[in-house]
């Protein structure tokens, strides 16, 4: 795919026999300002060009010098512990149409998932990806200036790989008061909440011995979030916590990024809105959440994340030390 086809963004990846291909969707005027990535390539799909002209390149031409060269600047990495607002982040940010923000483009967790299918491929290999493909993903279309990642869940594991891979970006780990998180993975589970989907080796003995019930998989995989969180949030990171939100002045400082009070304003008016369902008007949900859990959703998060969380909110309000 050459540099200049900036309308052109990789979707997926394929895989041709052995060799993994990159999916390409053409986007025409749409910008990304879904609450999901995914979303706004759906609707690009629908669209007959994309139907009539599909078009596929083999992965490895990512890892080129020239292919990873990105048009706008990696301006921050959103990591998140998975239902605690880093969506009403990444809207807030997408109201700028000086920003681009990709809210967990599957094409880049596709990437990093290689290892599980590659178990033989280092990360001097995976590196090169990981840049390319954000490069790919962040070509600049119209008078963009920056380019945001808010990243599945479960790369918090990876944390250390994408500082590898971005070492001088800034980033942020979103979390909330685990038993409304719990609650909220009950009504809905992702994937990467189901025993199998991540690789056993990102995690705990507790979480791979509570694999037969899901319940107390879903507890032990978000204790993982939380300590790899802990573990390097020395590297840059920067704490948020639910209730912090919708003000995200702390993280607009951390980016070092300036906006005018305009610019501001048009956020503050995007946080009005349900994060994941723009039409509707937000509506603080934290109580009935709480209500709503189980007695042993109840002991399991007081069990294995209380004092995880405890430990975050101490680091966050500066009463103590990493």
């Amino acid at each position: 795919m050459s540099r200049h086809s900036a309308a052109w963004v990789p979707s997926g990846i394929r895989w041709n026999g052995a060799d993994p291909m990159v999916e390409w969707c053409h986007l025409g005027d749409l910008r990304a300002t879904d609450s999901f990535f995914e979303q706004t390539v759906d609707r690009a799909m629908r669209q007959p060009f994309n139907l009539l002209f599909g078009h596929r390149t083999p992965l490895h031409e990512l890892a080129t010098e020239q292919a990873q060269k990105a048009d706008l600047n990696l301006a921050g990495l959103i990591f998140h512990m998975s239902r605690c607002g880093s969506t009403v982040v990444s809207q807030m940010l997408a109201a700028l149409e000086r920003n681009v923000v990709l809210s967990e483009p599957a094409a880049l967790d596709q990437v990093v998932r290689l290892p599980a299918r590659l178990p033989d491929m280092p990360q001097d290999r995976l590196v090169p990806l990981m840049r390319g493909m954000v490069a790919a993903l962040g070509r600049k279309r119209y008078a963009e200036r920056d380019l945001f990642i808010k990243l599945d869940a479960w790369h918090v594991l990876l944390l250390p790989l994408f500082r590898r891979a971005f070492p001088t970006v800034p980033w942020v780990f979103v979390y909330r008061e685990p038993l409304e998180v719990l609650s909220s993975l009950a009504r809905s589970r992702p994937a990467q909440m189901l025993p199998g989907w991540i690789s056993p080796s990102l995690l705990s003995p507790a979480a791979i011995a509570a694999a037969a019930d899901i319940d107390a998989y879903a507890v032990q995989v978000l204790a993982c979030y939380l300590r790899a969180a802990i573990d390097h949030l020395a590297d840059g990171g920067l704490l948020v916590e639910y209730r912090e939100l919708p003000d995200i002045g702390r993280i607009i400082d951390h980016l070092g990024l300036h906006y005018d009070e305009a610019e501001l304003a048009a956020m503050r008016s995007a946080a009005l809105q349900d994060a994941k369902s723009p039409r509707v008007r937000f509506r603080p949900d934290g109580a009935a959440k709480r209500e709503e859990a189980s007695e042993e959703m109840r002991l399991l998060a007081e069990t294995h994340l209380a004092a995880l969380h405890a430990r975050l909110e101490a680091v966050r309000l500066g009463t103590t030390a990493l």
